[in-house]
C-alpha cells in the first residue's frame, strides 16, 4: 500500500510574486493541410466529421499527432445539451500522441516524436493555483483542450507545450488518454478524501472513472466495495482489484446491501460517479460516521435532492472533485507503467464512428473505456 502525498498546501504566496500571466500563445490555424475533425456544432446532437485545416505551429506549442483519444461520459454532457457550444468545437478531451513539431525556442526537455499524453487544461503556469499545483483551478485558463478549445478527436491538435506529460514506455498510446482523464481523476479525488489505509471505499459507478478510482483506493490500503448496475460491470470491478462488489438493481435495499458487506459500520468514503437523487441518498444512509462523500459524477436530468439531517447526524464531509491537476497525470501514468493500474480499453474506434462510441455511453454499455484511434 501506498500514501498518497496530501493535497498539498500553499508553498507560494497570494502576495509579494509576480502574478502577472505567461503569454503561452495562441494557436493560428493556417491553411497546411487538411484533416479531418469530429465537431458539435450549436443546438446539434451529433458530431459531424469535418474536413479543417491543420493547426499552425505557434510560440509555447506543440502539434500533436494524435494516436488515441478517451470517450469520456463528459462527452454525452455536451451532446446532450448540459455543457452548450458557442461555436463548432472539436471534442475529446482525453489525449495521447507523438510531437510532429514543436516551438524551436521553448526551454523544455520534450522533443519531435516524443510520446505524450495531454493534461488538458491550458493553465497558464503563473497564477497562485498554478504556482501551488493547482492547475485544474487556474484563474487566467487559456482555455480547456476538448471544453472551449479544439480538443483529441481531430488529427492533430495544438497544444500548449506546459501541457504535455511524456508517455513512459510501458504505457500505451491507448492507455495514457485514458489516464489523461480517468485515471488522473481517481488520483485527485482520492487525495482530496485523504483515503488511507484501513478505509473502507464505496465507489458507486463502475465506468472509466469508477475502475481507476478502484485501484487507487486499492494502491492506499482500503477495502474496496463496488457498487455496479450489471453483474458484467461487477465481474469488471473485480477483475481490477474491488474486494466485494455489490450488484444494484434496487435502491431500496442497497443500503442492507452495504450494511452487510461492512458488518454495519458503514463506509469511510464513498465516490459517487453516478450522479443520481435516488443513489445519493442511499450513499448518505451508507456512509460511516464523519465518513467522506466525493461527488465525480452528474447528470443531465438529476438535481441532487436530499434532507442534510442524514448527514448531519454522522458529521459527514461533502466533497467535490473536478478533473486533477497535472501532478496527478503525472502519478497516474507512473502506476500504470509499474503496472500497478490496469487501464480497461473496451473498444478502439475509428474517428468516424465517433457517434456510435458516444451512444454506447449514453446506453451504458461500455465496460471500461473507448477509444477513439488512428
Amino acid at each position: 500500500m501506498e500514501y498518497l502525498p496530501a493535497l498539498w498546501k500553499p508553498k507560494a504566496p497570494r502576495r509579494g510574486l509576480w502574478q502577472g500571466r505567461v503569454d503561452i500563445g495562441k494557436p493560428n490555424i493556417e491553411e497546411v493541410k487538411i484533416m479531418k475533425a469530429a465537431r458539435l456544432y450549436p443546438g446539434e446532437s451529433k458530431l459531424r466529421i469535418d474536413e479543417v485545416e491543420k493547426p499552425k505551429l505557434e510560440k509555447g506549442y506543440a502539434i500533436i499527432k494524435v494516436r488515441a483519444a478517451g470517450v469520456c461520459a463528459t462527452e454525452t454532457h455536451f451532446v446532450e445539451g448540459l455543457i452548450p457550444v458557442g461555436n463548432p468545437l472539436v471534442l475529446g478531451h482525453e489525449i495521447a500522441g507523438d510531437i510532429e513539431q514543436i516551438d524551436p525556442n521553448a526551454k523544455t526537455d520534450l522533443k519531435l516524436c516524443d510520446r505524450v499524453a495531454v493534461y488538458n487544461m491550458m493553465s497558464c503556469g503563473s497564477c497562485f493555483n498554478c504556482r501551488n499545483d493547482m492547475e485544474n483551478m487556474c484563474t487566467q485558463a487559456a482555455g480547456q483542450l476538448g471544453f472551449n478549445a479544439d480538443g483529441g478527436f481531430q488529427e492533430y491538435v495544438a497544444v500548449p507545450i506546459r501541457s504535455l506529460v511524456s508517455l513512459p514506455q510501458n504505457v500505451s498510446y491507448e492507455e495514457g488518454a485514458v489516464h489523461a482523464c480517468s485515471g488522473m481523476t481517481a488520483v485527485h479525488s482520492t487525495r482530496l478524501a485523504g483515503t488511507k489505509l484501513g478505509d473502507l471505499v464505496g465507489v458507486h459507478g463502475v465506468g472509466g472513472v469508477g475502475l481507476m478510482c478502484i485501484q487507487v483506493a486499492k494502491i492506499c490500503g482500503a477495502k474496496v466495495i463496488a457498487i455496479a448496475d450489471s453483474e458484467e460491470k461487477a465481474a469488471l470491478a473485480k477483475e481490477v482489484g474491488a474486494d466485494e462488489a455489490i450488484v444494484c438493481i434496487d435502491y431500496s435495499i442497497l443500503v442492507e446491501q452495504i450494511n452487510k458487506a461492512t458488518n454495519g459500520a458503514g463506509l469511510d468514503v464513498i465516490y459517487d460517479l453516478v450522479g443520481s437523487t435516488v443513489g445519493w441518498n442511499a450513499m448518505i444512509d451508507s456512509v460511516a460516521c464523519r465518513g467522506r462523500l466525493v461527488i465525480i459524477g452528474y447528470r443531465k436530468e438529476d438535481l441532487l435532492n436530499f434532507h442534510p439531517v442524514g448527514l448531519l447526524l454522522k458529521e459527514g464531509q461533502i466533497l467535490t472533485s473536478v478533473a486533477g491537476c497535472k501532478r496527478d497525470l503525472e502519478l497516474s501514468l507512473r502506476y500504470a507503467n509499474e503496472g500497478r493500474i490496469s487501464t480497461i480499453v473496451a473498444d478502439r474506434i475509428p474517428l468516424e464512428k465517433v457517434n456510435e462510441a458516444i451512444q454506447l455511453i449514453i446506453d451504458r454499455k461500455v465496460k471500461g473505456r473507448s477509444v477513439i484511434v488512428s
